[in-house]
């Protein structure tokens, strides 16, 4: 009988913990993602704004601080190109600048004057990318883009850490429900 009555609470419990836990994971995953990208976006936007001046003249934006801030960010990346797509300001030092990002379809977009936002895999890293990519316009007249970028794997480790905190929390839950459940059973 005891046992009978220790199985009723925890099936209930673990039903409860099924319909709760999932869709709050699955919530907060949606939720981190889009943080991280309006995050970037934020970045983007307002790099472009430093940079639209150099742009609209021809030249190379001073943002040397801020990209050597921005480089030490893991696997986070800025690059910035002019009208014909060649990178005028890159937060990879190794890059050089002049190099035609024409071919990367974000870039493209915001050259003629839309954002890009999503994920795609980098053949040149081989990983998965968080993107934004905003024009850097001004008067409805496109000087360039900005292009951030972020590693996949920032948003993954994030999500996983917060799955695993769920979990935690879930098997703290049953633990307690069982030696409560022990002593009703008891009773």
């Amino acid at each position: 009988m005891r046992l009978r009555l220790l199985a009723s609470y925890l099936t209930i419990t673990l039903v409860t913990l099924c319909v709760l836990v999932y869709p709050l994971g699955r919530t907060f995953a949606s939720l981190e993602r889009g943080r991280l990208l309006r995050d970037i976006e934020h970045d983007a936007t307002v790099i472009a704004g430093l940079s639209e001046d150099a742009l609209e003249r021809g030249g190379q934006p001073g943002l040397g601080s801020v990209l050597v801030t921005y480089a030490k960010n893991p696997g986070g990346r800025i690059v910035v190109v002019d009208r014909l797509g060649r990178s005028v300001a890159d937060s990879e030092r190794s890059a050089a600048l002049g190099a035609d990002f024409t071919n990367r379809p974000e870039i493209a977009a915001a050259l003629k004057g839309s954002r890009a936002e999503g994920s795609r895999h980098s053949d040149t890293l081989e990983a998965n990318l968080l993107y934004v990519a905003v024009p850097v316009a001004s008067s409805g007249v496109v000087h360039g883009a900005v292009r951030v970028t972020y590693p996949s794997s920032t948003l993954e480790r994030r999500v996983r850490n917060m799955w695993i905190g769920l979990l935690a929390l879930s098997a703290l839950v049953i633990v307690i429900v069982t030696l409560v459940g022990l002593a009703l059973a008891r009773l």
